[in-house]
């Protein structure tokens, strides 16, 4: 089963489920703890890979990452039952993005604040419309052109973690749908996807699949997002 480990928390109003990519090798939640350390959040580490550096495994093992997807859901939607005052925030790395869509499709309707996707490791025609309806504020997407190894040729011979071979959403965006599918159409929460450029290289992010883990890109990039509010805050 899915497992979380618990930071050192006082007087938190808030959580951040953050989810590492394949392979389980923590970087991303290591890093995450480190910031969220005298921030406002809990954090939560849903630890769902099959075990250190089985890359592999974990993009191809998508019935049980299914399974652990509802387990994540069933978590959140927990936390939001018991506390329902408390922000809740997703930030999801690589293969993980699948877990945290997949678990967003299984909750009610604006139960997140806010989604952060970091480089994800999915197809860009991943059906993103009822994953989007869970969260309260748009959903955030960081990508790169750069990402080739990762993100092109890894996904391309071994498959997305949905299971398509090809180009992943992290290296070419996503095939956004179409505002009139959504059913609340401007009311809705809607994918936004920030492109990696020249500007990201101060924040030690060169345009590869680590970059979006580094300490400095999450202080500029991704913190401030979770004090933003958009369409959907009301």
């Amino acid at each position: 089963m899915g497992k979380f480990r618990r930071t050192k928390v006082r007087s938190k109003d808030g959580v951040v489920y953050v989810i590492d990519g394949a392979g389980g090798s923590g970087f991303l939640p290591f890093v995450m703890r480190g910031i969220l350390a005298d921030s406002r959040w809990e954090m939560m580490h849903f630890r769902w890979s099959a075990g250190y550096m089985r890359i592999i495994k974990d993009l191809t093992n998508r019935e049980t990452n299914r399974i652990r997807a509802r387990e994540l859901s069933a978590q959140i939607l927990a936390r939001r039952e018991a506390r329902p005052g408390d922000q809740i925030h997703v930030i999801a790395k690589s293969a993980g993005t699948a877990i945290a869509l997949w678990a967003m499709a299984e909750l009610p309707e604006r139960v997140l604040d806010r989604v952060i996707l970091l480089a994800p490791a999915v197809s860009p025609g991943f059906p993103l419309e009822k994953s989007l309806r869970s969260a309260r504020n748009d959903v955030y997407s960081f990508w790169s052109p750069r990402d080739l190894f990762f993100l092109g040729l890894g996904t391309s011979i071994f498959g997305t973690a949905d299971g398509v071979k090809g180009k992943s959403a992290g290296l070419v965006g996503f095939a956004q749908p179409q505002p009139q599918t959504l059913e609340h159409d401007a009311d809705c929460a809607r994918i936004v996807e920030v492109e990696w450029n020249a500007s990201m290289l101060s924040c030690w992010h060169v345009g590869d699949h680590a970059g979006t883990s580094m300490p400095p890109f999450i202080q500029r990039y991704v913190m401030p997002l979770l004090e933003k509010t958009d369409n959907c805050a009301s």
